[in-house]
């Protein structure tokens, strides 16, 4: 318990820049946590900050410390929502992350067995590209992701594993009475006549697209705009003409918006999904819900249904 104390004392100082303002807000004297920090120090014997008059900032070593203690600072409150869910009534805080289609898709079935199952649960959801939420389940902020596959460029490491649910598949989306509709034969050329959009920081969407068009020897098309908003990206496609790459579940979410798929040679393409999380919480009782409402709703089966 001693050494979480000194943990959390380097993350308070580190978050707020300085040891008068951590110790203000962490309710600790000042003396008392300089002490604690330095007894860190000692410990790692390594500086982890460089003090300055006007605050402190992390040294290298302190950098990389600060992405090890997030980690147990995640794991240790995941512990404490556990135990605390063995309480009627009390609860606790638990993030996840999820890409477009697993956010608008299958989350909102996911958490509903969720807190079914614990009803004192506050679920805290993050929405984004892979590119932005690994990251982030690396350094502890979240405690699952549901969506790409991770791939070694990403270096979460062997302290992750991944549980496969689908291969997701993606398509060109434009409204309904899109011009394109009026040719006899829609051909690569032509859909460079129209701008494009891609949701979040589609890297693997976008990777696509001009592979797509440099294998026909035709120039890349102009990807407008990349938007982190779903409304936004349907308003563009049936407003203004645009085109999209959207995976198939999420362009099926919403019946209303009418949108149709551009039926051209070789657009349609797959990518592995599934959920990823630290193999030392595997026995917590809400991962295992979760991968078994995942394994329900967005396995194989579900989503080819």
């Amino acid at each position: 318990m001693q050494m979480l104390s000194r943990i959390e004392h380097f993350l308070l100082v580190a978050r707020y820049g300085s040891f008068s303002a951590a110790a203000r807000i962490g309710n600790i004297t000042q003396p008392a946590l300089t002490k604690s920090v330095r007894q860190l120090e000692a410990t790692l014997g390594m500086e982890l900050f460089l003090r300055r008059s006007t605050g402190v900032t992390l040294t290298e070593p302190g950098r990389v410390f600060y992405q090890r203690a997030l980690q147990i600072e995640a794991t240790w409150n995941t512990g404490l929502t556990e135990l605390n869910l063995l309480k009627k009534g009390l609860g606790g805080k638990l993030r996840i992350g999820g890409g477009p289609v697993y956010s608008i898709v299958y989350f909102p079935r996911v958490m509903d067995g969720l807190l079914e199952a614990f009803p004192g649960l506050e679920i805290v959801v993050s929405t984004g590209a892979a590119s932005e939420l690994l990251p982030a389940l690396k350094r502890g902020e979240i405690i699952c992701y549901a969506g790409s596959v991770p791939r070694p460029e990403d270096g979460l490491g062997r302290e992750f594993e991944t549980l496969p649910l689908h291969r997701q598949v993606n398509a060109l989306f434009v409204a309904k009475d899109h011009p394109l509709f009026a040719l006899d034969v829609i051909r690569p050329e032509d859909l460079l006549n129209y701008s494009w959009l891609t949701l979040f920081a589609a890297n693997v969407a976008a990777s696509w697209i001009d592979s797509y068009f440099s294998r026909r020897n035709l120039p890349n098309p102009h990807v407008a705009i990349q938007s982190h908003s779903i409304q936004i990206a349907l308003k563009m496609l049936t407003d203004h003409h645009f085109i999209a790459c959207m995976p198939e579940p999420l362009a099926q979410a919403f019946p209303g918006s009418e949108l149709r798929e551009i039926e051209v040679e070789g657009v349609r393409w797959e990518a592995p999904t599934g959920l990823t999380y630290r193999k030392s919480m595997a026995d917590f009782a809400t991962i295992s819900m979760i991968c078994r409402l995942m394994k329900r709703h967005a396995g194989l089966s579900a989503a080819n249904r």
